[in-house]
C-alpha cells in the first residue's frame, strides 16, 4: 500500500476500480466497507477516495501517481482469489472485521429480519427449510445460512491461513 500520510486509517474502507467486482464481494463478506461500481473514472474514485477516507484498491499503476492519492493499493494479481490474499497479506488484515454483515451486491449493511416480513419473497424450500434471513436495508437483498454460507465461511478460513502461512 502506498502511504504518504504520517498516520495511517484508522478504520479500513475502501473503494475499488471497475477490474476488481470479485474482489469487491470478497471484502464485503469479511465487513469491509468496499465502495464499487463499474461507471466511475480515475477522477471520481480519487475524490471518492479523499473525501470518505478510502484506500484505492486498483490494477491500475497511473491513478496511485496521482499526488492527490493518500492510500492506495495496487493489486497484481488478475484472480479474486489471490487479490485477496495480497490485500490481507500487505495490509496485515488478521481477520475478518464481521462476516456477513454486508451486502456483497451493492455493500449496504444487513439486519436481521422476521421471516413473515419477507415470506412472499422466498421461494418454497428456502421458505421450507430455513428460519433466520437478514436483509440489506439499502437493495433489498435477501439473505440466508444455505449451503452457500457454509462454502463461503470455509472460503474465507481458507483464505486467512493461508494468509497466516505467509507470515510465518
Amino acid at each position: 500500500m502506498v502511504n504518504l500520510k504520517e498516520s495511517p486509517l484508522r478504520e479500513l474502507k475502501f473503494i475499488a476500480d471497475a477490474h476488481l467486482g470479485k474482489l469487491t464481494k470478497y471484502l464485503r463478506l469479511c465487513g469491509y466497507d468496499t465502495y464499487y461500481r463499474t461507471d466511475i473514472d480515475d477522477k471520481e474514485i480519487i475524490k471518492q477516495a479523499l473525501s470518505r477516507k478510502r484506500v484505492i484498491l486498483t490494477r491500475d499503476k497511473e491513478i496511485l501517481k496521482n499526488k492527490k492519492v493518500t492510500n492506495g493499493f495496487w493489486i497484481r494479481s488478475q484472480h479474486p482469489r489471490t487479490q485477496f490474499k495480497e490485500v490481507i497479506t500487505r495490509l496485515d488484515i488478521r481477520k475478518p472485521v464481521a462476516l456477513f454483515t454486508r451486502c456483497m451486491e451493492c455493500n449496504g449493511l444487513l439486519r436481521e429480519v422476521e421471516k413473515n416480513e419477507i415470506l412472499d419473497r422466498l421461494l418454497p424450500m428456502t421458505r421450507r427449510f430455513y428460519r433466520r434471513f437478514k436483509i440489506c436495508d439499502d437493495c433489498k437483498r435477501i439473505y440466508w445460512n444455505g449451503s452457500h454460507y457454509l462454502n463461503m465461511k470455509k472460503e474465507i478460513k481458507i483464505l486467512f491461513q493461508d494468509s497466516m502461512d505467509m507470515f510465518l
